[in-house]
């Protein structure tokens, strides 16, 4: 966690059940602290910081989600949210939690059952937590302490007209509606969309928190068959203007080189003993958020001054290939205003020619070649790719 809040100060509020009760009512961030420290192996960043943020306040009313592997989107936006909001100042009283998979749903329900059952300050603090288990598919669970109920489903299943007594789903999560097949089938992701559009979304009412998570499972570049995946679909529904909506991307690395977890990931070696695990593939991909293989095969979108495509684009458009004319991600809290998130957009890359030194501070930055070796091999090999 990138925060001032220190194990000594944590447990002196641990230990006034009083103030603990009432900060972890208010805060997600708190509730998570208290109750579910353990899921956190690592301190927080400011990315984790702005996904608590996002629970919180009530004016964002659809949210999505895209970020790294690993990064705790599902610990947070799922785990801590479905809790707090059904424990604490939210009192939400339907909630639904969505996914591809049996086995997703199963495993996104088991996680939240053995905190009700097992997590004794949580108990002591929010419970009792009674339930009836007579429930269906045995994927649901009700809280009669509370009033609420939790059910966990597959986006095949029949959810039109779902309620819990009176009350209609107040916070739908669909965490990982998609893989790298599924993306691919169009008819599939064509019908889902329609799914989402005409029974998902009407399963609330006015004060309904919808809250899709993913990951980039498709390239996004100029291809409009990039655009396919479903979350990228939302992305730029949000982006046209949908109301109270927002979209986040948070990739590992920035579009400055910037680690987006320096408690995880503390130096340059970290990161490369990630980076040394994975193909470049899925470094751009599943890491950097970005689309791989576009102008340039090896690569984001990556061009140079000497190619003889520029040239002739330059002759019809002179102002092509500026920088910085793809819009940065507007911070929400003060602590992400020091990174440049373009994520799963590209700014597009243009260097005088592969020798030019911001090009190979450009790929050591974004951690594309983990060794010097690697990384002078890809120069020459641009130099002769795009010699004039």
């Amino acid at each position: 966690m990138e925060t001032k809040i220190n194990a000594e100060y944590l447990e002196k509020i641990w230990n006034n059940k009083q103030v603990r009760q009432r900060l972890a009512y208010e805060s997600p961030f708190w509730f998570s602290m208290f109750y579910l420290r353990r899921h956190f192996n690592y301190p927080l960043a400011p990315f984790h910081m702005e996904m608590f943020h996002l629970i919180e306040q009530s004016k964002y009313e659809f949210i999505v989600v895209m970020a790294f592997r690993e990064s705790g989107k599902s610990t947070i936006m799922n785990l801590s949210n479905v809790l707090w909001s059904i424990l604490g100042k939210p009192g939400k009283k339907c909630v639904i939690i969505m996914s591809q998979t049996q086995d997703q749903a199963k495993n996104h329900f088991a996680n939240i059952k053995s905190e009700l059952e097992g997590n004794e300050l949580l108990k002591e603090d929010f419970g009792p937590f009674t339930e009836n288990t007579n429930e269906w598919n045995r994927l649901s669970l009700e809280l009669e302490y509370h009033g609420a109920k939790i059910m966990s489903v597959t986006r095949d299943q029949k959810v039109r007209g779902v309620k819990f007594n009176q009350h209609r789903p107040d916070l739908i999560i669909c965490d990982d509606l998609e893989d790298s097949v599924s993306v691919k089938d169009r008819t599939a992701t064509e019908e889902f969309a329609k799914i989402f559009e005409s029974e998902i979304l009407p399963l609330g009412n006015e004060y309904t928190k919808i809250i899709v998570l993913g990951n980039l499972l498709s390239h996004y570049w100029i291809d409009q068959d990039m655009n396919r995946s479903f979350i990228l679909r939302l992305k730029n529904q949000i982006e046209d203007g949908r109301a109270d909506s927002v979209f986040r991307a948070y990739p590992l690395i920035d579009d400055r080189g910037k680690n987006l977890w320096p408690s995880r990931f503390p130096d340059r070696k970290a990161v490369l003993k990630l980076r040394l695990r994975l193909s470049l593939e899925t470094w751009i991909q599943e890491y950097l958020l970005k689309s791989y293989g576009q102008d340039d095969k090896n690569g984001p979108n990556i061009n140079f001054e000497s190619s003889f495509v520029i040239q002739k684009i330059r002759e019809e458009s002179p102002n092509f290939g500026k920088r910085n004319f793809i819009p940065v991600q507007k911070p929400l809290i003060q602590q992400m205003k020091k990174y440049m998130i373009r994520a799963p957009m590209h700014d597009y890359m243009l260097f005088k020619n592969p020798d030019d030194p911001e090009y190979t501070e450009f790929l050591r930055k974004m951690y594309f070649y983990p060794n010097n070796e690697d990384l002078q091999k890809r120069i020459v090999e641009d130099g002769k790719r795009y010699a004039p």
